[in-house]
């Protein structure tokens, strides 16, 4: 509660700081999204079809590991070229002023998969329906993460990171809305789908999100939030266990989990730099499956202290000796996270430059590093779950719909009973496009 008080007083001294009018440009980064940035008219009845490809590079130094007599060692991964990371292609429009839909391709492993695909009903601007496959309304980054061009920085905050998410990006039926000033807008969504296990009886899964946004000041302050059922009954993983990482908050060894988010975030923009800070926490109360508990014991490469975190009993008997009346079944735990990202404008004759520097901070002590029993090797590599991440980086963008990014990062956790820390370097390549982009040039 301390984190989440001080992050709404900082947004309140930031609100007091600026009160100029500002006016956003194609050069602001501020609230930026595709269609902005393209200078797509989203209130034209016209269809538009725009979209974005990337390509990035990186390479991770001293990652460490166990030696077999329980030393540390180190070795770095070799660099890896992704040619095409992302493509994706958008589709907007309306049928009329008041039905609306997108749907979104994107490559998955060399084929397209729909990633979005809605239709909106705006009965008013205060009540919209929304059914399909859309991403969440969910603090600042979960409906935009796959527009690379528009944000500073090439990866997601942690909490959106795909190896430990805190609950799945996607749901099915959205109501919500939109109450305007001409210096201001207030919006609300609520959101429902089949819930992370599929559809179980009993189970009704609930997102929420309330936010303000300031045209006058340059500020969004709000809060979102999610519970896996509004009743007490208990859901599973979005994985089989053994076929890898969650896509939601719910890890594969589970025979049930029942957890709730909650996060408060801030954007704002004063002068030429861009403040974006969230904090969020999830609260479990699951109940692990102990032969599963056991083939992780046994196979997953799990260090001492997670070993110990499962069990109950016999901590000091060789794996094979164990049993499942060993196993911890029954645990409640939370995973928080939160950043602060710091970005500045600096406006030049060969374009736009937007040196930048992050710091993110996760706690996770239920995940295990290895990734094809579920864990992820960040938070599941510390002995504790927990580990910082300082970054620093920069965006070149020569034009505005080409950005090219260049950034290094610090993990920091506590490994075999030290602090421990390795870097990581990236470089990513995106160019944005539109239809009304192409014609222009083929006009020409």
């Amino acid at each position: 509660m301390k984190k989440i008080a001080t992050l709404l007083l900082f947004a309140l001294a930031a609100n007091a700081y600026a009160q100029t009018d500002s006016t956003q440009t194609a050069d602001d980064l501020f609230d930026l999204s595709l269609e902005e940035l393209l200078k797509i008219d989203l209130v034209d009845k016209n269809f538009y079809l725009y979209g974005y490809i990337n390509s990035n590079f990186q390479k991770t130094f001293s990652y460490p590991s166990l030696n077999a007599d329980g030393t540390t060692a180190t070795a770095s991964d070799p660099y890896e070229w992704d040619p095409v990371k992302n493509f994706h292609i958008y589709g907007k429009g309306n049928f009329t002023g008041k039905i609306g839909y997108l749907f979104n391709l994107a490559r998955n492993n060399d084929f397209l998969e729909i990633r979005n695909a809605w239709g909106n009903f705006a009965l008013s601007d205060a009540f919209q329906i929304r059914v399909g496959k859309m991403y969440r309304k969910f603090g600042l980054y979960n409906e935009r993460l796959d527009q690379i061009p528009t944000f500073i920085g090439i990866e997601a905050p942690e909490m959106l990171d795909a190896d430990h998410l805190f609950l799945t990006r996607t749901t099915n039926f959205m109501v919500h809305g939109e109450f305007q000033s001409p210096r201001s807008v207030i919006s609300y969504a609520l959101m429902t789908d089949n819930g992370e296990g599929g559809p179980k009886k009993g189970v009704v899964s609930l997102g929420w999100d309330l936010r303000y946004k300031s045209y006058v000041n340059s500020l969004i302050i709000g809060t979102s939030g999610y519970s896996s059922s509004i009743s007490d009954r208990k859901t599973t993983s979005t994985v089989d266990f053994g076929n890898g990482s969650p896509r939601g908050g719910i890890l594969p060894w589970m025979d049930g989990d029942r957890f709730n988010v909650m996060g408060v975030f801030l954007e704002k923009q004063i002068g030429n730099v861009l403040i974006q800070s969230e904090y969020y926490s999830a609260a479990h109360k699951a109940e692990r499956n102990p032969n599963m508990v056991l083939a992780l014991i046994n196979d997953a490469g799990l260090n001492s202290a997670q070993r110990d975190r499962f069990l109950v009993s016999n901590e000091d008997q060789p794996n094979d000796m164990l049993t499942a009346f060993d196993v911890k079944r029954h645990v409640s735990y939370n995973v928080q996270t939160w950043y602060i990202r710091l970005g500045y404008n600096i406006q030049s004759k060969i374009g736009q430059f937007v040196p930048y520097v992050f710091l993110d901070w996760m706690s996770h002590p239920e995940v295990i590093r290895n990734k094809d029993f579920g864990g992820d090797d960040e938070s599941g590599l510390a002995d504790d779950g927990k580990f910082w991440k300082p970054s620093a980086g920069v965006v070149y963008r020569p034009v505005s719909n080409v950005a090219i990014k260049l950034d290094g990062s610090y993990h920091v956790q506590n490994f075999n009973g030290k602090q421990v820390s390795y870097p990581e370097l990236r470089l990513d390549f995106s160019f944005a496009f539109s239809n009304n982009q192409i014609e222009k040039v083929i006009g020409n």
